[in-house]
């Protein structure tokens, strides 16, 4: 009965592991007895994979996370306005500077002009990082490239911090095609009426353009969410920035749109006024 027991693991030798193989060396070395030998007999017989089933399951690839696609805003080649304004400035209500949340200036554009973004909206929205304010009211004005003035709101502000956004009003005839136009937004720390030089600033120059026929048709039929893909392409900052907050505030929970919130702002360097939240103003009065 031995011998069969010993021919048994010399036959198990050829499987090659090196178990059997060590254990055959201590049995010739006297260094293990036959008992012990057959306590190891059911370690040593259970199936060894085969070569073939090791790189079968080698050559299953493993599944990666697709990399997600970054929102990125497209900076157009925009011409300079003729006049420039300081576009950020502090005052009494605010200790931090206030700036209008537009992409950074292209170098192309001259020292002394600032660059005027393009929209396809009759009545955009122009948004404003707020740092800090004690203020109770803003104001918006509105020029033609003539200086003539065509707007002016008072609005109502209900937030000490955040990125503020004030939308065209319906009242307001609209931009025309192919014009520019100078917006002015301020923070009153008087609300009395009395001196405004002491407002904190922020302004910027916008320009209405006519889509072309092919960027027409993809809005047509594109989604929320692909509209401000197409804005984000083709240079539209103002719409690709309400587009998109509109989406977030109709969809709080949305973690991809929070995501795609972050990208665009990174992709024009906002990065630090990402996480800001996004207050909506409403006109309370109206003087023109």
């Amino acid at each position: 009965m031995a011998i069969a027991q010993y021919i048994f693991v010399i036959k198990g030798a050829l499987l090659s592991t090196n178990m059997l193989k060590r254990t055959l060396l201590l049995m010739t070395l006297g260094l293990i007895s036959p008992e012990m030998l057959l306590s190891t007999l059911p370690t040593i017989a259970a199936p060894i994979p085969s070569i073939a089933q090791f790189n079968n399951q080698r050559s299953i690839p493993r599944l990666k996370p697709r990399r997600r696609s970054l929102l990125k805003f497209k900076i157009p080649g925009i011409r300079g306005s003729r006049n420039l304004e300081a576009g950020a400035a502090r005052g009494k209500c605010s200790p931090q500077i206030i700036s209008a949340v537009l992409p950074p200036k292209p170098a192309a554009i001259a020292a002394n002009q600032i660059p005027v973004e393009l929209t396809i909206s009759e009545r955009p929205t122009f948004f404003v990082n707020v740092p800090q304010t004690s203020a109770k009211e803003a104001g918006f004005l509105l020029w033609n490239e003539d200086g003539e003035e065509i707007l002016d709101k008072t609005l109502s502000v209900t937030a000490t911090q955040g990125i503020l956004s004030y939308t065209l009003p319906a009242d307001f005839s609209g931009l025309e095609v192919g014009k520019k136009y100078r917006w002015r937004f301020s923070l009153l720390c008087d609300q009395t009426g009395g001196d405004r030089s002491a407002d904190p600033v922020a302004s910027g120059w916008i320009e209405r353009v006519e889509p072309s026929a092919t960027i027409t048709k993809q809005l047509q039929t594109a989604t929320n969410k692909q509209r401000v893909l197409i804005y984000a392409e083709n240079g539209y900052w103002h719409d690709t920035l309400k587009a998109l907050a509109d989406l977030r505030a109709a969809n709080p929970n949305d973690l991809t749109l929070l995501r795609d919130w972050d990208d665009l702002l990174l992709s024009v360097g906002l990065e630090e006024i990402a996480n800001r939240p996004l207050i909506p103003l409403n006109a309370v009065t109206a003087s023109n």
